[in-house]
């Protein structure tokens, strides 16, 4: 080997081994994010930490099965623990998709503030940690029973572990995007369960019209899509939902889901169910500015919802 081949030997080695080291480190710093989604630990958030007065909770999860666990993030009203007598009603919030349980950290923080006002009355809200893309059903192939883990497993264990108002009166669910098609096709679905739902932006576009990562927990079947969606879900409960349960829809008019909320808005008309439908004008996609652009405090819709 000629000495200009020797150089040129060394120098592709050492971009060889540049290029190795440089894939490694991005396959360490993305590995346990994807490890734990094959193996289901993305139903414990890795992120311990706890804005805003919440405070990280773990909770059996039966319906996954024995032995197995789940998160949340649990925010506790500035009176909880000196008023040991009171009961106090729960907020359910779902995040978006590809988000977590920290996603709601900025709505706690303006909560929080609105209570120690004054002009909220205290109640407790629950973060749900949700799974990637998966709205909040349980797959058509069984193995991610995200619609089983929160109705049948952290309902019970938030009303066994904390003072809550364990009432649909009590019982409330919000959600953003993909927590919007959760908390309609859930609030809705459990009518007996939540007594306010709350839908900000739901992401509840036709199946055809979103990517594959969305339509696959569905088994990118279209019977199985409509049987968990909300639309079919507030047809079937129409009736329960009438007159009993407190409905509000938001959407601001700079938002590509503008078009499906309107229509889901119309649905809700049509079948009487009364509710509040407001289209924030300058909005977005993003639930900081569906709340700040409102020309009112949307979050005093919880005063109305919670002041028995």
């Amino acid at each position: 080997m000629t000495n200009s081949q020797k150089i040129s030997f060394l120098l592709h080695s050492g971009l060889l081994l540049l290029c190795l080291s440089l894939c490694i480190g991005v396959a360490s710093a993305q590995g346990p994010d994807r490890d734990s989604m094959h193996h289901g630990n993305e139903w414990i958030a890795t992120n311990h930490s706890e804005p805003a007065g919440t405070h990280y909770h773990l909770f059996a999860s039966p319906s996954r099965g024995a032995g197995t666990q789940a998160s949340c993030l649990v925010y506790l009203p500035p009176n909880y623990e000196k008023a040991t007598t009171q009961r106090f009603p729960v907020l359910y919030w779902l995040h978006g998709g590809a988000g977590s349980q920290m996603e709601g950290a900025w709505m706690v923080q303006h909560i929080d503030a609105e209570i120690r006002a004054d002009k909220l009355p205290p109640f407790i809200v629950v973060l749900v940690q949700g799974l990637p893309d998966v709205r909040y059903i349980n797959t058509k192939d069984g193995t991610r029973p995200v619609e089983d883990v929160i109705i049948r497993d952290l309902i019970p264990n938030i009303d066994a572990t904390y003072r809550t108002m364990a009432t649909r009166q009590g019982r409330a669910i919000e959600g953003m995007s993909m927590g919007g098609f959760g908390a309609l096709r859930l609030g809705f679905k459990y009518p007996q369960l939540f007594g306010t739902v709350s839908g900000l932006a739901p992401s509840i576009k036709p199946m055809q019209e979103e990517p594959m990562v969305v339509r696959e927990p569905f088994g990118n079947d279209q019977a199985y899509w409509d049987e968990n969606g909300p639309w079919n879900i507030v047809k079937q409960h129409a009736g329960e939902i009438r007159g009993h349960t407190r409905v509000r829809l938001f959407v601001g008019d700079q938002d590509p889901l503008l078009k499906p909320v309107t229509e889901y808005h119309e649905l809700l008309t049509s079948l009487a169910i009364e509710h509040q439908f407001k289209v924030i004008a300058g909005a977005h996609h993003r639930y900081d500015e569906i709340l700040s652009k409102s020309t009112v405090d949307e979050l005093q819709f919880w005063k109305t919802a919670f002041t028995q």
